[in-house]
């Protein structure tokens, strides 16, 4: 098995020598989060994040949304330094973060109101279009409680793409579905994305996830987090999860991730009983 780093192109994301520590102001020590992460995303790209719980996925997404400053390194975005959130940035969470006093139509519109300069007259359009690209048309009115899990996260994406980010930030967004709602989820994303040409990071723990909806899959290493390794996935869109099943690409992505993430879990249980 090999990995690539490399894409023809200039990156559009651009990560050099990043580190994150945290300090415990009550111990006096420090919690290295992640250390010495680099990675290109070419425009386009559609980019899995893989790894073990704690291995800093979340940290890197968030370095790169603006939302955690780097102690070390940086984030260029379009060969910029990334010095905080910004409208060619958008996030979708796992919990998706809905305010539960307002309507789909009023949660999408959030994702404009957060952009000065798209507060102005037209923004009805722009939100019932994205309200319409998710497959909530005729929902427009209803409230967060009233809706399922994934017509949640739906609203959340709904709520991302909106105000036209260019790069869209998914942290583990189908991990609080069920497995039916998940795969449909899957496809949906694909298919969205495949449409607009977004450029995606998209952190999950499935291997499965990780493979069916990434053109390259970034394996996060834990204790610090750091990139172990980034595979060019090879498979042909559009890929669904049964038709896959059988894939030898597929088999092979899979086989290999899950020797190097169960060695990911061996390490890292060692550490800690040592």
């Amino acid at each position: 098995m090999t990995s690539a780093d490399t894409d023809v192109g200039t990156p559009l994301i651009q990560v050099r020598d990043l580190a994150v520590h945290y300090s415990h102001r009550r111990t006096g020590g420090s919690l290295v989060a992640i250390e010495g992460v680099n990675l290109d995303v070419t425009d386009g790209e559609f980019v899995t994040v893989l790894g073990p719980s704690g291995c800093g996925k979340t940290t890197f997404m968030n370095v790169v949304a603006g939302l955690v400053a780097p102690s070390h390194g940086q984030v260029l975005v379009d060969g910029k330094p990334v010095t905080g959130p910004g409208p060619d940035r958008a996030v979708v969470f796992q919990d998706y973060a809905l305010l539960p006093w307002r309507t789909v139509i009023d949660n999408v519109r959030f994702g404009l109101e957060m952009q000065p300069h798209l507060r102005g007259t037209g923004w009805r359009e722009r939100v019932q279009e994205a309200i319409e690209t998710v497959g909530l048309a005729g929902f427009e009115q209803s409230y967060p409680r009233e809706l399922s899990g994934g017509m949640q996260q739906r609203v959340g994406l709904a709520r991302a793409i909106v105000a036209e980010p260019r790069i869209l930030l998914m942290d583990e967004p189908l991990g609080a579905v069920d497995a039916l709602t998940r795969e449909v989820m899957r496809e949906e994303i694909e298919r969205l994305i495949t449409a607009t040409g977004k450029t995606v990071l998209f952190i999950t723990h499935s291997i499965e996830e990780a493979i069916l909806l990434g053109d390259r899959i970034v394996v996060f290493k834990s204790h610090p987090g750091a990139v172990k390794e980034v595979l060019t996935t090879g498979i042909e869109r559009p890929r669904s999860e049964r038709s896959i099943q059988s894939d030898a690409r597929f088999l092979e992505l899979r086989d290999h991730l899950w020797e190097a993430l169960r060695g990911e879990a061996t390490a890292a249980a060692t550490r800690s009983s040592s």
